[in-house]
């Protein structure tokens, strides 16, 4: 028992001299060059904005350390991200960065998600059968979302193919003060 005691007494010891203690100021110190542009926040400037969506298009992390490179790519994933959902007059600022007395970066983007466009017209060009234009699932009124969009010219070129036509486009006609779309699917 006497043993265990001089061993636990001689390791306190001994973790007491390893131990080094910094004066207060250069504490200080070393955790400013620690924090030194390392991002501790990101937060979006608008109103009812996803932010459950821009935030699964960021590449910058709190943590990390600050890349304008980054932010950059993050601005143009997010603006991308608003479109692909309809938002077409969609505009993210580039970055915002603050930083403490620390040196610890904050980050805000301003988002301006504006509205959300609806189609106005749909129309097939470049096929001489008028049921081609039935194919097309897209009707005024819908959401004028990226991937709806693809998904009627595929359909329409998958059955155009059969035909010898190659091609099929989606032509966009943005009216933005009526947030309307005029959309053509033309064949080729």
């Amino acid at each position: 028992m006497r043993s265990l005691i001089l061993l636990t007494v001689l390791a306190v010891a001994a973790a007491a001299v390893v131990v080094h203690q910094l004066p207060e100021g250069e504490a200080a110190a070393q955790v400013v060059a620690t924090r030194a542009q390392e991002v501790q926040s990101i937060a979006f400037d608008g109103q009812h904005l996803p932010t459950a969506l821009l935030r699964s298009q960021l590449a910058t992390r709190a943590g990390a350390l600050l890349d304008a490179a980054t932010l950059d790519h993050d601005r143009t994933a997010m603006e991308h991200a608003l479109t692909e959902r309809g938002y077409l007059a969609a505009h993210v600022e580039p970055a915002l960065v603050t930083f403490d007395a620390g040196g610890g970066a904050y980050i805000t983007f301003a988002v301006v998600q504006g509205p959300l466009f609806h189609l106005r017209t749909v129309t097939v060009t470049g096929t001489r059968d008028a049921r081609d234009a039935g194919i097309v699932t897209l009707s005024s009124g819908d959401v004028a979302e990226a991937d709806r969009l693809e998904r009627a010219r595929q359909m329409l070129a998958d059955t155009l193919s059969r035909r010898g036509k190659t091609a099929v486009t989606v032509e966009l006609t943005r009216d933005v003060p009526a947030a309307a779309v005029d959309v053509v699917l033309a064949a080729r």
